[in-house]
């Protein structure tokens, strides 16, 4: 049968990981998969609908965007945790110690994709929200593709202030800092509850390629060496069947949030 096309946008940190699950898939599954990369969200999105992609692991606002080009197979469920929420970071020792600070301060802020939930559209929404002008507040605004390339700016004294993912474990708080070896840092504010990221196919792919895609997860999932390597690539272990809520409530907000101008 046709390798299948899986859609993703890598970070640095999992340049190697799909290639390790997708030999591993390809042993014991029976499902070869070929990456389909993309620098972009916006690109990951374009390639699912011009057909260049038959599965893909989707961000947030991605699949918010793309719900009815897609079929979902499930979400990726991370630490048990079927939501996660966006921090804003700076180094420990910036002067920067809540998000009053921010006005007028003229920051450089640091973002991960135009269309990354965590890592840019939930903390514009939410710094909106509470009184904070993005424009006012940041002299300078940069992307820098993933999580891990942000928060190494930051580390490196490129940007003063970075958004990312958080979750917490036990009592702690831990994100995409937690992961720079580099970094010592500090959350000045968290956001909201984000819906996790899913695996779809396109919309109009065959019924039982769909049906390979999704059995070749589930059966991955459900083994341990396979979901070792599925979490070294999508940093969660669990599929669950099912699509989280949430998906909908974000799309409208970021809607709204187009609409004012937020994002020009």
């Amino acid at each position: 049968m046709q390798p299948l096309a899986f859609g993703l946008v890598p970070a640095s940190t999992t340049s190697n990981a799909f290639d390790e699950l997708a030999r591993w898939m390809g042993e014991n599954v029976g499902v070869t998969c070929t990456a389909k990369t993309a620098k972009t969200y916006k690109e990951l999105a374009a390639s699912v609908r011009d057909g260049s992609s038959d599965v893909a692991w989707l961000p947030p606002v991605v699949y918010a965007w793309l719900a009815e080009a897609v079929t979902p197979i499930g979400s990726l469920v991370r630490d048990r945790q079927a939501t996660y929420a966006a921090a804003l970071v700076v180094r420990d020792d910036s002067p920067l110690k809540e998000l009053s600070s921010l006005e007028g301060a003229k920051v450089r802020a640091g973002w991960v994709d135009p269309w990354s939930a965590a890592g840019y559209v939930v903390p514009l929404i939410e710094l909106s929200r509470k009184g904070v002008d993005p424009a006012a507040a940041f002299a300078k605004q940069t992307f820098h593709g993933s999580h891990d390339e942000a928060l190494r700016a930051l580390a490196r004294g490129d940007c003063d202030v970075v958004a990312t993912y958080c979750r917490k474990r036990g009592e702690e708080l831990e994100g995409g800092w937690s992961e720079v070896s580099d970094l010592r840092a500090r959350v000045l504010a968290t956001f909201g509850e984000i819906p996790p990221d899913v695996i779809a196919t396109r919309r109009n792919l065959a019924v039982r390629d769909y049906e390979r895609a999704r059995d070749a997860l589930r059966r991955t999932f459900a083994d341990p060496k396979g979901r070792e390597l599925a979490r070294a690539l999508f940093g969660g272990g669990e599929l669950t069947e099912s699509v989280e809520p949430g998906h909908e409530t974000l799309r409208i907000a970021y809607e709204g949030a187009v609409a004012k101008g937020l994002f020009d």
